[in-house]
């Protein structure tokens, strides 16, 4: 993967310093339909990570990075650096846009 280890070293540098959120953590329990602590692990492991991407939005770098457990189900996340790893954003992927994925967007990474 393209951009797996540039974003490992930057987790590995800020993980001491913590996690904050974009969003209402409520919100994203929710919305992912798991716990806030599943997430901080998942992202500090990046275990499960098909694809990462490096986008430049609003000044800032953010990479979104796509995990996915099976045919029909994944996760997506936005994960920039300010002070702390700021998770922007986070949202399920379902099987009609995993099948997409795969045909378009995950063709290229491997």
């Amino acid at each position: 993967m393209e951009y797996f280890d540039e974003l490992k070293e930057l987790i590995d540098r800020y993980k001491d310093k913590g996690i904050e959120y974009g969003k209402e953590v409520s919100y994203l329990e929710k919305r992912n339909s798991c716990s806030i602590e599943e997430i901080n692990s998942e992202i500090l492991s990046l275990s499960n990570v098909t694809k990462i991407e490096k986008q430049k939005k609003d000044g800032e770098e953010r990479y979104v990075v796509f995990f996915v457990y099976s045919r029909t189900k994944g996760r997506t996340y936005a994960i920039t650096f300010r002070d702390k790893i700021r998770i922007i954003t986070a949202y399920p992927i379902g099987k009609k846009t995993l099948k997409k994925y795969f045909k378009k967007r995950f063709k290229k990474s491997n």
